[in-house]
């Protein structure tokens, strides 16, 4: 029984193309997955500036606009900057008093935010008694890195 040299560089080669694909499906798999980031910014009235994180494939946000009655708006941003959003959960926690504050659930976006694109909401009335207060933001982003 005679075999050919060429035969085992054949099946070697074969075993290195189908090492090839697997390692291509697991780097897809894990690049659809979306990794959760949590963070807070807290606004107070008496700092009316921007409470701004960056984290260079997304940017947070948030403000604080007087409504001039005594109450105040609190603004915030998600940017998707380089690689795309799959979900968000924003969510306002004030320190002080909350009976008289508007809308206090979580408020969810959802599907594909494509960069560079933002979504965007706010919370009024805040009451001046309410303050400080923490925009508490979770973030879910394709791809590990």
């Amino acid at each position: 029984m005679r075999v050919n040299r060429g035969q085992g560089s054949l099946e070697y080669l074969f075993m290195i193309a189908a090492a090839l694909v697997i390692i291509l499906v697991v780097v897809r798999a894990i690049s659809g997955i979306s990794a959760p980031y949590s963070t807070a910014l807290t606004v107070d009235p008496e700092s009316l500036t921007s409470q701004v994180e960056d984290q260079g494939s997304f940017k947070v946000e948030a403000w604080v606009e007087d409504n001039g009655d005594g109450t105040y708006k609190v603004y915030y941003r998600i940017w998707a900057l380089e690689k795309p959003l799959t979900g968000a959960e924003v969510q306002l926690v004030c320190f002080g008093p909350t009976n008289n504050v508007g809308g206090l659930d979580p408020i969810k976006h959802e599907g594909i935010l494509e960069p560079v694109n933002y979504w965007a909401n706010y919370w009024t009335p805040v009451p001046r008694e309410a303050f400080p207060c923490q925009v508490q933001f979770t973030l879910w982003k394709r791809g590990l890195g």
